[in-house]
């Protein structure tokens, strides 16, 4: 059965709006893997951003034209994600407003630069070329983002200059780096690449102390209307006021269930002793919590193959290494880094950085912490499910990255892969439940603090006393909320929401349900809002049902 016209005319348009984006972003072409713009740094000015405004509003309104109705199954999902994807730009840049209340065009050179750095693509000496041609754009594009700033923030402002007084040491570290692979020419040129951007970042840190500071209002939060409406457009099928009451729920249950598995560590354990036990039960040296981590991720994606839970892709690979030299001062515990959508390997990192000079460190190691990670951010979390939302064909799907479904997914699976009988001791639940108060807790400052009814101090107070986070990552992670908002709420919340589609999932189906089915529809489909995982399900299950009582 041939394909309707309107779509072809809807593939049509979301490759011109990839194209576009990719020629108008040479960051995010990097980090998409299209490496044809490595050496080039995005336009910084006001203009630019009105610019990119109304290409936005001209590719919704082509979008709009389409009627949904005439299109199959599968691009009426492509339709609404886009037209999901547009209308929260234009918010953003409209409404929202951020980009012209922080200056971070610091942040945005080491946007830029990072995954050049992080990522095997091409030979150290070549990236570090596109590195320095970088560099070498980055007093212009410093001075250019200078216009935008029209209505500054003061936090927003202290975390823009606290970005460009830092940058300067990733990029002796990139320059470091250099020295040992690139040849005589080719090392003046990156370092004196490097010299002009730290004058230029030590003029932009100046610019803020001396003109944005004193003129900064002193504002927490977008208010309550704007989150509403951010949290509508959002489409996550959830008021404001459920979302918070979920949030609330699921710090009650999990504060009760994480007092009765302390008991199960050790008898009569407090949740403090429970605690002390989970982290003092860890390797001797580093390099015994690097292997064990390497072994924790194997193990969980042998786990997958054997009781078949999903499909895993042919051509991933996820490697765990110790975090590179010039890389661990801006990685203090761990991270990873995702495969490129448009890169054939599908290759993530996960690096660990080591304990050094600091032997305490080996806590955050611990052998049920270490098992906990390897599930979220390894197998079936993050490396798998980005790997496999990047084979996705579609376009439409390219710029979408729905919080509620990337994070969400992780935080289900270290559930899932419990109930399946992955790592089901106590310890490894008393990690995860710990995990699951922060997020609760996360609910309920986003919503708060955004809504009017937090201060920045009781936010802090709130992830110290309940999730028992040091009070220097407590302010670190609330600044980040105040300027992200509606997207802390997601982690938690995404979990609730697989896990009731999960449900509804098991009913509609009855007999013919797996968990692989559930697991590779939304691990193939692109991390995609839960609406439109919902519609995605709705036919399949349809036509499973109807073939099921033809007798195919």
């Amino acid at each position: 059965m041939p394909e309707p016209m309107s779509d072809a005319e809807l593939d049509g348009l979301s490759k011109e709006v990839v194209d576009w984006y990719i020629r108008w972003n040479p960051s995010f072409a990097t980090h998409a893997g299209i490496h044809e713009y490595d050496h080039l740094m995005p336009r910084a000015t006001y203009e630019a951003e009105l610019e990119e405004r109304s290409h936005v509003k001209g590719f919704l309104h082509r979008l709009e034209g389409i009627d949904r109705k005439t299109l199959s199954p599968s691009r009426r999902v492509d339709h609404g994600v886009l037209r999901n994807s547009f209308r929260l730009w234009l918010f953003e840049s409209e409404e929202l407003g951020i980009w012209q209340a922080m200056p971070n065009a610091a942040t945005g050179i080491g946007d830029s630069l990072f995954p050049l750095f992080m990522r095997e693509f091409a030979p150290l000496p070549q990236r570090l070329e596109s590195i320095s041609a970088r560099l070498e754009k980055a007093p212009a594009f410093l001075e250019e983002s200078k216009g935008r700033i029209r209505s500054p923030v003061k936090l927003w402002s202290e975390i823009g200059l606290e970005s460009a007084q830092r940058l300067p040491g990733f990029l002796r570290a990139i320059e470091g780096a250099g020295s040992g692979v690139l040849a005589g020419p080719d090392r003046a040129r990156l370092a004196e690449a490097v010299a002009k951007a730290n004058n230029a970042l030590q003029a932009y840190a100046g610019w803020i102390e001396k003109q944005v500071l004193p003129q900064a209002e002193e504002r927490i939060g977008i208010g309550a209307t704007k989150f509403r409406k951010l949290v509508r457009l959002r489409e996550l099928g959830r008021t404001v006021e459920e979302i918070y009451a979920v949030g609330k729920k699921y710090l009650r249950e999990s504060k009760r269930a994480l007092s009765r598995i302390a008991g199960e560590i050790r008898r009569g354990a407090s949740v403090e002793a429970a605690k002390e036990i989970v982290k003092s039960d860890h390797p001797a040296r580093f390099e015994e919590a690097l292997a064990y981590t390497a072994k924790a991720m194997a193990d969980a994606k042998a786990f997958i193959r054997e009781h078949d839970l999903a499909t895993i892709p042919p051509n991933e690979e996820l490697r765990v290494i110790e975090t590179p030299t010039y890389l661990r001062h801006i990685i203090p515990f761990a991270a990873y880094n995702s495969p490129a959508r448009f890169e054939p390997r599908k290759q993530g990192f996960y690096m660990v950085t080591p304990v050094e000079d600091k032997p305490e460190m080996l806590r955050e190691h611990s052998y049920a912490g270490t098992r906990n990670t390897a599930v979220h951010e390894g197998y079936p979390g993050h490396h798998l499910q980005l790997s496999c939302a990047s084979l996705n064909p579609s376009y439409a799907r390219i710029l979408v990255g729905a919080t509620e479904t990337i994070e969400g997914w992780a935080h289900y699976c270290e559930d899932m892969m419990k109930q399946a009988g992955f790592s089901a001791d106590p310890k490894t639940k008393f990690v995860q439940l710990l995990d699951q108060i922060w997020r609760a807790c996360r609910i309920v400052i986003d919503v708060d603090l955004h809504m009017g009814r937090m201060s920045f101090d009781e936010a802090v107070d709130l992830l110290a006393g309940e999730a028992g986070m040091e009070r220097a990552g407590a302010i670190a992670e609330v600044k980040r909320y105040t300027y992200s908002p509606a997207y802390q709420l997601s982690y938690l919340l995404g979990k609730h929401l697989i896990s009731e589609l999960r449900t509804d999932v098991r009913r509609d189906l009855g007999k013919a349900y797996t968990d692989k089915f559930f697991h590779d529809t939304i691990l193939y489909a692109g991390s995609l809002p839960m609406k439109y995982m919902r519609e995605i399900f709705a036919h399949k299950t349809k036509e499973l049902r109807r073939l099921h009582n033809a007798g195919v």
